[in-house]
């Protein structure tokens, strides 16, 4: 075979016909885009779609890259954004692709969400009321909300954290295991639970309730309870020698708590007329912050002065050989950033009757980290963060991440998907050993619930020896005068530069405190999970003190133990 034959073909010859072909082509392709751009296709209010009489808004092609824009009845834009796949049936079965815009009719945004180029939702979802304020925060992950949680707020302001359990998926890691005691699964919307045996079971998640307002919702299918097997909520449970219970059987309802392994019984098989003992029942629990309500299909049943959380697990439990069906587990919290518009009230709130001890602590990256002490945080059950910008105090939970009990200090991330981040860290880690006699001081709370309030302070001094007490090499002496609730707050040079963190102080001397050295606190930042830009910022050195202090103050936040 002749190759060059094949490799060297002859150059095509082009007719002039072939030009009215090529142009027919793109006439029909330009004319069938033009006629589709101007296609509309109505839907009515609840996004199906109708007949151009019925319509409430109509959608448009704007471009053949799949975007689109639709429109109310009358003109006023209702949706831009794109769409990765469409469907002229049912809007709501529509995919979307990046960030996407619904209006209400005044002109004012309704929702504003983004999705991933696969069409999952992601980020932060915000939705708004029509006067323009602010509804509800979802923050989702590849199409899942974050926690089953998100934000929703009153027109007023109120904020309400709501967790929603559908049963649809396992993303809140239910224990779905079966042995020879029990059997926990999922099924058509339902967390199923099977006891084998007389002891029961129970299955729970850890879901921690910061404010003192707040409700918890089931409903329970008792058809499959036996008579007299009890089964409802299990909340506020650390351990099984320390939770608060609201049960019901076919029958009759029990209400009460373990502690320390002592119960104690409020309600113990009181006859309850409302419960459906062939179907599903709505057992909720509802505080406003005095008395706990217990009620049945919205009946009250109980009510009791409220008692303290032991721990932050909520769930399910059945008693006896039975089979019980949860369908949905629904926890709202009321205003649960305990927003107190000043700050400073010189006297701890309703939310800090159970705080145990409390401390200082240092946001030092923009996603969270923080460093205090070690003693702020031993032996703690739960960690508050309370943080206050410009004038508004917002509180959330953290967790530790690491610590180094030798050289006190630990680093704790606050894991709050409504954290709200600040944008940058204007302050930076000093270069170089300290020098005696230099000018330094520290912003803290001191006594932030007994008497000073949570207002930061600001005390100063100056560096008084190179090593601490005992001569110890870890930290260093100053003049700065410090109190209890100090611990853990930063020491920063009169250039903004962290020096170290305050860790004691001698309370029978005038102006003796120590801070544990930054290289120990670089040492322990290295021991993180991930790579850590420290502090670099040096924009505030300039400026005035009342302006340093104003600024470094927003990183400065109060830790509560509990």
């Amino acid at each position: 075979m002749d190759l060059s034959k094949k490799m060297h073909s002859k150059s095509p010859v082009f007719h002039p016909c072939d030009s009215i072909f090529v142009y027919l082509f793109f006439f029909w392709v330009s004319f069938s885009f033009s006629q589709n751009m101007a296609e509309k296709v109505y839907f009515d209010k609840n996004g199906k779609f109708t007949t151009e009489t019925a319509a409430y808004y109509y959608r448009v092609p704007m471009d053949n890259l799949g975007n689109y824009k639709s429109f109310y009845i009358g003109g006023n834009l209702y949706f831009e954004g794109k769409i990765i796949s469409v469907n002229n049936e049912d809007e709501n079965k529509n995919k979307y692709s990046g960030t996407c815009k619904w209006y209400f009719k005044n002109g004012k945004t309704k929702s504003l969400r983004t999705f991933t180029e696969e069409g999952k939702e992601n980020g932060t979802s915000t939705y708004y009321y029509e006067n323009g304020q602010l509804q509800k925060e979802v923050n989702f992950k590849e199409g899942l909300p974050l926690n089953n949680r998100f934000t929703e707020y009153d027109e007023n302001g109120t904020s309400r954290r709501i967790f929603e359990e559908e049963f649809s998926n396992n993303s809140n890691d239910w224990d779905l295991y079966k042995s020879d005691k029990s059997f926990a699964q999922l099924l058509k919307g339902t967390l199923e639970l099977t006891s084998f045996t007389n002891e029961g079971t129970s299955r729970y998640i850890n879901l921690p309730i910061e404010s003192d307002e707040y409700t918890i919702e089931t409903e329970l299918n008792l058809a499959t309870l036996k008579d007299g097997d009890k089964a409802g909520l299990i909340y506020g449970f650390k351990d099984w020698q320390n939770f608060h219970y609201f049960f019901v059987t076919q029958s009759s309802f029990y209400v009460g708590s373990m502690y320390e392994g002592v119960s104690s019984i409020n309600a113990d098989g009181m006859f309850c007329s409302a419960l459906n003992p062939q179907s599903k029942n709505t057992l909720k629990i509802l505080t406003n912050g005095e008395k706990i309500i217990f009620s049945v299909n919205g009946e009250i049943q109980f009510s009791k002065e409220k008692s303290r959380l032991f721990g932050s697990n909520i769930g399910i439990a059945v008693s006896g050989k039975s089979v019980i069906s949860a369908e949905r587990l629904i926890v709202k919290e009321i205003d649960f950033k305990n927003t107190s518009g000043g700050g400073n009230t010189g006297n701890a709130t309703s939310s800090d009757i159970d705080i145990k001890a409390s401390g200082t602590g240092l946001i030092f990256t923009t996603n969270g980290y923080l460093l205090t002490n070690h003693h702020v945080i031993d032996n703690a059950n739960k960690i508050l963060v309370e943080i206050t910008s410009t004038g508004n105090t917002v509180v959330y939970t953290a967790t530790v991440v690491t610590k180094d009990k030798d050289n006190d200090l630990a680093i704790l991330k606050i894991n709050d998907p409504n954290f709200k981040s600040p944008d940058k860290i204007r302050y930076s880690l000093k270069e170089g050993g300290i020098e005696v006699g230099s000018s330094v001081f520290t912003i803290g709370y001191p006594y932030a619930l007994s008497g000073m309030g949570k207002e930061a302070k600001f005390t100063d001094g100056k560096i008084s020896a190179k090593t601490g007490y005992n001569n110890s090499i870890n930290s260093f002496q100053t003049s700065i005068p410090v109190q209890p609730g100090n611990s853990g707050g930063p020491v920063f040079t009169d250039k903004c530069q962290l020096a170290g963190l305050i860790n004691a102080s001698i309370q029978q001397t005038d102006n003796v405190s120590y801070a544990i050295k930054l290289n120990y606190v670089r040492n322990l930042i290295e021991l993180l999970p991930e790579t850590i830009p420290l502090p670099s910022d040096q924009s505030i050195a300039p400026l005035s003190l009342e302006e340093k202090i104003k600024i470094l103050s927003q990183y400065v936040v109060l830790i509560k133990i509990k």
